[in-house]
């Protein structure tokens, strides 16, 4: 569908831009209703206007309110039968698409991350209306930074677009410069494109730019990024939205991966962790996911680590499917991962009534000493999760021994946190990229909001009937003057399944070999 899009949408969007720049810890006046060229009105304005839009798309990719949690159960990665942030909703059995209505009671799930990423968007590109517009030099103490600014902006702009092309059907494209009473939806296809091609023009400034720099602290707080650790960042995050994007397993194999080889390549070499103060950052999402009583591990997760454990609960809460037909209690598994992240817990606290396949023995508690404070380096793009990236890459591109030596190595996950025996040389692609997932599916469980949504997106393992992508908001629809839908088209929702090493699959009566 195409809709205009008018002015005064966008003109409430830079508002919301705005209100939220002003509560940057970055000693920013607190204005009173700013006017823009008021709050625009000097270099150190502009460093500080750019600079807050990572804490905002950042906290709202990891927010309660938004779509994260719920990406979570439809991923069956984790579990939850309680109805808070659509968790229950988008993860019953059978599925059933997101309800679009603007009286939803979780609305806000599509609606919030969609308004936050048109902020932090608005923010980046009134700088670069200043810098390529106005032809405005931006100094810092003297030293033309500019171009430091002009890159950190094309960044912004990249990762918005491309987490809007990985999370909605459609969305707007909107660049500095775009005409914003002519805009309409784009799919999702060139959404994402949109974003790398901004990614790229990051790329391109940050090699073109003769002098170094480290980018001030709170533009990612924690961090003062050189620009070498700058440009790997960038290019991590192409790496990632080029292989998240798929909706199916064919659109997966049709990835240029030689492209995310070595976008990958030069990727991170550290752990993205921004600092939280549960105050202007924060992470919700590991918060609500390991806080007792909330999101508990599927049985999907545990029985990847032990193939005898049942990788579903019994429908009638009562038939196992173990040797002796009873409770199996505790998994065991060679990977110590399953001692040290995941606790056990011989009851449920889930209403049977909303189905005893949201039931699970275990939780995740790999960060309950983050979750004492809620403050602290909080994980949201892990060096293994780039290395995991090179190495299906490197499957997909023909080279299974390479991506067999990542796995090997040491100082990998797969080894200094897992404990697990070398996987041997000479096995096939497939069996390389179980391996991967597995990793992914144990390591990364928690980091980025959709992550393992993404994963069993690409890989047709979503349950049948699991919405693929979120619809615009309605709110936002109906401000445009646009029909009301939700995305429960043919293709949509998720034709796949999956099925356990124990044999059974989900959905039930499905027909699985994945």
């Amino acid at each position: 569908m195409k809709s205009k899009l008018s002015k005064i949408v966008y003109l409430v969007v830079l508002g919301i831009g705005l209100i939220s720049y002003s509560c940057v810890d970055m000693n920013v006046e607190n204005y009173n209703d700013p006017d823009t060229n008021d709050v625009l009105a000097t270099p150190s304005d502009l460093i500080k206007l750019a600079g807050g839009a990572y804490r905002v798309w950042n906290n709202a990719i990891q927010e309660y309110s938004g779509p994260a949690l719920s990406m979570c159960t439809m991923a069956d990665q984790n579990t939850c039968s309680w109805g808070n942030a659509g968790m229950k909703d988008l993860s019953s059995e059978p599925r059933k698409p997101f309800n679009n209505d603007i009286t939803y009671s979780y609305a806000y799930v599509n609606r919030n991350f969609w308004n936050s990423s048109y902020s932090a968007l608005s923010q980046v590109n009134d700088v670069l209306k200043k810098i390529e517009g106005d032809g405005v030099v931006i100094e810092d103490g003297g030293k033309d930074v500019t171009d430091m600014i002009r890159a950190w902006c094309y960044f912004m702009q990249g990762v918005v677009h491309g987490y809007l092309g990985l999370i909605y059907d459609q969305a707007n494209i909107i660049d500095w410069d775009t005409d914003l009473t002519n805009l309409s939806f784009s799919p999702y296809q060139d959404v994402s494109n949109a974003g790398l091609a901004f990614l790229d023009k990051a790329l391109q400034t940050i090699d073109a730019t003769s002098y170094d720099y480290n980018l001030p602290d709170g533009f990612i707080r924690g961090y003062n990024f050189s620009k070498a650790d700058f440009r790997k960042l960038v290019s991590s995050f192409m790496a990632r939205i080029m292989a998240y994007t798929p909706r199916t397993a064919a659109e997966n194999a049709a990835v240029d991966w030689n492209k995310v080889l070595t976008y990958a390549k030069n990727g991170i070499d550290f752990d993205l962790a921004p600092d939280m103060d549960d105050n202007t950052w924060w992470d919700n999402l590991k918060g609500y996911g390991v806080y007792p009583g909330w999101v508990r591990i599927d049985h999907r997760i545990i029985n990847l680590m032990d193939h005898d454990y049942p990788s579903r609960w019994p429908d009638d809460n009562k038939s196992w499917n173990t040797p002796d037909g009873n409770d199996p209690g505790e998994a065991s598994s060679d990977d110590a991962r399953l001692a040290s992240d995941f606790q056990f817990l011989p009851d449920n606290n889930f209403r049977p009534e909303r189905g005893f396949y949201h039931f699970s023995h275990y939780r995740y508690k790999r960060y309950d000493d983050w979750l004492k404070t809620w403050q602290g380096p909080a994980p949201t793009f892990r060096k293994w999760e780039n290395d995991m990236l090179i190495a299906e890459a490197l499957v997909r591109t023909g080279s299974v021994d390479q991506a067999v030596a990542i796995l090997n190595d040491p100082a990998g996950a797969r080894k200094a946190r897992g404990g697990l025996a070398d996987v041997a040389t000479g096995i096939t692609a497939d069996e390389a990229l179980e391996i991967i997932f597995y990793e992914r599916d144990v390591e990364l469980i928690l980091t980025q909001g959709g992550t393992g949504f993404f994963d069993m997106r690409r890989r047709d393992m979503l349950q049948a009937g699991t919405i693929l992508h979120y619809p615009v908001p309605a709110a936002e629809l109906e401000i445009i003057g646009a029909p009301n839908y939700t995305t429960d088209g043919p293709d949509d929702l998720s034709k796949g399944c999956w099925k356990g090493y124990d044999g059974l699959v989900s959905p039930v009566g499905a027909t699985c070999d994945k």
